[in-house]
This record gives structure tokens, C-alpha cells and sequence, in this order.
């Protein structure tokens, strides 16, 4: 279940959040735009947001020879981020329920945890040509290396699995940007 919550999990979480991202936030319940957030909820979430919005803006995507545009993708970026988070819990809240840890893949070398963040991160592996780079750039997606990298060093739960040092690429510590 390990490789499933990691992939699937995190996709369904990922779609789950846009519902509280930058424009699902707009909507209500029945779908119409309408404001259904306190006004102090909006104000913790753009605050939370801008720091999401930062660290992707920080990214250099050398396939297209110039840094992400955290702004324009934003929405994708805070459901990536809640995705991992969501998915993550739910399985450990599973193992909970069955009271004990899956069989480990053999020779694989690596805990079922550590299975989890991989699985997503094959997920998200690609490669760009220059056209395809471009392209990918002007999107609302990350790249899918930025994709794996923002949302796992935003993650505790990863450097723990991993063992990230703390102020490492992949252990932001104090720094991680958390929305939800």
C-alpha cells in the first residue's frame, strides 16, 4: 500500500486541496463564487501562501534557462504540498488500523516510508525537450523535479524517513512553507 499511497494518494490528495488553494477558495460549497472564508482566513493563507510562492520562485529550471514563476504556479504547488501531506497521513493511518507495517520489497534496501516518497517522486520523473521546457515553464505545473523537491523539503516526515540534515536542500527546517 506504500507505493499506492504514494502515487495515487498523492494525486487524489493533490486534487482534494484545490479545493483550498488560491482559486478553489472562491467557491462554495454548491460551486459559486462566492467569499465563504473569513477575512482573517484569507489573510493566514495569502500570508502562508507567499512563502510557497518564494521558495518556488527561487527554482532554476535549466531545461528552459530561467527560474519558476512561483505566483502562476502557486495553486499547483500548495495542492502538491497538501497532497503529500494528506496521502502520507492516510497511510500511516492505515498501518495504524492494521497494526503492523507491510512486507518490505525484497533487496530493495529501503523502509516502507522511505517506498512511499520514492514511488511519488517516479511519479513525477520527466524529461524536456527545449520546445517541451519552454512549455512546461509557462504552465501552472512545476516541472516535476520542483514538483518533488518543494513539496518533500517542505515535508518533515520525509528528512526523517531520509535522515535530510536539517538547512539542506531537502530539509528546509525552519524554513519550510506549510499552508495546510
Amino acid at each position: 500500500m506504500y507505493l499506492s499511497y504514494g502515487a495515487i494518494g498523492v494525486v487524489i490528495g493533490h486534487e482534494i486541496t484545490h479545493g483550498f488553494d488560491d482559486q478553489g477558495r472562491k467557491y462554495d460549497k454548491d460551486g459559486n463564487l462566492n467569499q465563504w472564508w473569513s477575512n482573517s482566513s484569507i489573510e493566514n493563507f495569502i500570508n502562508k501562501r507567499q512563502c510557497i510562492i518564494d521558495q518556488y520562485d527561487n527554482y532554476y529550471f535549466a531545461e528552459a534557462g530561467k527560474n519558476l514563476s512561483g505566483y502562476r504556479t502557486q495553486g499547483e504547488n500548495i495542492a502538491d504540498n497538501g497532497g503529500m501531506k494528506a496521502a502520507f497521513r492516510a497511510y500511516r493511518e492505515w498501518v495504524a488500523e492494521r497494526g503492523s507495517e507491510e512486507q518490505l520489497l525484497p533487496g530493495i534496501g529501503l523502509t516502507q516510508n522511505q517506498m512511499f516518497f520514492l514511488n511519488y517522486a517516479n511519479l513525477r520523473c520527466s524529461q524536456y525537450r527545449p520546445q517541451g521546457a519552454e512549455r512546461a515553464w509557462q504552465g501552472v505545473h512545476s516541472p516535476g523535479q520542483f514538483r518533488v523537491i518543494g513539496s518533500m523539503s517542505n515535508f518533515e516526515e520525509f528528512a526523517k524517513a531520509y535522515n535530510c540534515p536539517v538547512g539542506t536542500t531537502m530539509n528546509r527546517g525552519d524554513q519550510r512553507c506549510s499552508v495546510w
